[in-house]
């Protein structure tokens, strides 16, 4: 005989489907609010030299994490990132080289390890698969 405690238990829907914050900008900082129930932020990049930063960052939001989709405006002409605040470890400790082109869309997933602590990863350069 089997025994199960619902308390503990996990129940999955096949189609679960996380929709993204969307960020207002607030002098060209685009604060991440962790306490936003759901995990996928998008940002829509303004032309100057925006940053990104993170809120709510903190020990009950450890095993948070999700997606932070950037789209860059059309025309780029002072468009810049900012360094991420300390509490952002990349892979190797090394400097993000976001993609600045006009249009361009960025992925930025995330994963809180510790109240002090959120591990990032950027991929950029995204583009539609080539076709035969």
């Amino acid at each position: 005989m089997y025994l199960f405690n619902y308390n503990y238990m996990a129940f999955f829907h096949l189609d679960i489907k996380q929709p993204f914050h969307a960020i207002t900008a607030a002098s060209n900082t685009h604060t991440v609010d962790l306490n936003k129930k759901g995990n996928n932020y998008s940002i829509t990049a303004g032309n100057a030299t925006n940053t990104i930063t993170f809120s709510n960052l903190d020990s009950a939001k450890i095993g948070k994490g999700g997606t932070i989709l950037i789209t860059n405006p059309s025309s780029v002409n002072s468009l810049g990132w900012a360094g991420l605040q300390s509490e952002a470890y990349t892979p190797g400790g090394s400097t993000i080289n976001f993609d600045t082109t006009a249009n361009a869309i960025a992925a930025m997933t995330y994963l809180v390890i510790a109240s002090n602590k959120i591990l990032i990863n950027y991929v950029g350069a995204f583009d539609s698969y080539p076709q035969p």
